[in-house]
């Protein structure tokens, strides 16, 4: 048996009873716990998304004021607040708090995470720009945010932004991985939920496949953040902003200010291409020795006396 408790390992919401475990308990340890832990985390992914995605689209049949911004903010607090380990059932707080990761962080592990991060967010962003050099990358913004307000556009997008770095790094860094890390460590559980979050994300074009790349690289870097300093705060904070980056120049290049997905021309002969390659190259590497130096700040941390 891994380091985790048969107790930890249940579904939230399942006891166990005093006198032993329930008929349903012991069916369900008997799963692998990798299965366990992608239905955990898909259940905390749905739970996050169901009710805002409703009021989002509520939102667009009357768009000339953000109103559904409001109602996500106070429903995101109390599913923050839940899926940390608060109310109801008493028995399952723990393994909330535990499965959540939403540990506080030094202010030098902040440092580094954010360094990290930001650069990785960075050479994605170049990496697009090079890929689309050679071929479509299927990125677009669906017509009806187009056609929001002002307002109500930047609204939504900071909305569906803050929603995803909330939700997503509950559900797939947290209880998904985490939980999947205490069974057969940091390389699997990055791994396996990588995948699963891509395919999550899945598009619904075969032209846009090879963005799937550009994904898995986004959530391996996620990933490691979490298992590094232990939280998933930093991917928290760099899931939403780096999100809001990417609609920002999603709707620059539809307003032709900048060319991401449809480059003037396609192929090594365009000189885009290596000048995108080459920041990439340079952009990778300083990521790289960010997570490096990242790493040892928190092996120092881990270090210290208590």
């Amino acid at each position: 048996m891994s380091v985790d408790s048969t107790r930890d390992l249940l579904v939230p919401g399942t006891a166990v009873p005093a006198g032993g475990r329930a008929l349903p308990a012991r069916l369900w340890l008997r799963i692998p716990v990798v299965v366990r832990a992608i239905v955990v985390g898909l259940f905390v992914l749905v739970g996050g998304n169901f009710l805002p995605q409703g009021l989002i689209g509520a939102n667009f049949t009357s768009p000339a004021v953000p109103w559904s911004a409001v109602l996500i903010a106070g429903y995101l607090w109390l599913y923050w607040r839940y899926v940390g380990g608060r109310w109801w059932p008493a028995s399952t707080s723990e393994s909330r708090r535990r499965d959540l990761r939403a540990a506080p962080l030094s202010a030098q592990l902040w440092g580094w995470s954010l360094v990290a991060g930001i650069s990785g967010i960075a050479a994605l962003t170049t990496l697009s720009y090079t890929l689309a050099r050679l071929l479509p990358l299927g990125l677009g913004l669906p017509d009806a945010l187009l056609n929001l307000p002002p307002l109500t556009l930047v609204t939504i997008v900071v909305t569906i932004s803050v929603m995803a770095g909330i939700v997503e790094e509950a559900a797939f860094r947290g209880y998904m991985q985490g939980r999947i890390e205490r069974r057969h460590g940091p390389v699997a559980a990055i791994l396996v939920v990588s995948i699963v979050f891509a395919l999550a994300h899945f598009p619904t074009s075969l032209a846009a496949i090879p963005r799937m790349c550009l994904i898995l690289i986004a959530s391996t870097g996620y990933g490691i953040l979490a298992y590094l300093t232990r939280s998933i705060l930093p991917g928290v904070i760099l899931h939403a902003a780096g999100d809001i980056f990417s609609f920002g120049l999603l709707w620059l290049s539809v307003r032709g200010a900048a060319v991401p997905s449809h480059a003037p021309t396609r192929g090594l002969s365009n000189p885009m291409f290596w000048v995108n390659g080459l920041e990439t190259i340079v952009l990778a590497i300083l990521t790289v020795w960010a997570f490096r130096r990242l790493a040892a700040a928190a092996r120092a941390e881990r270090r210290k006396p208590a």
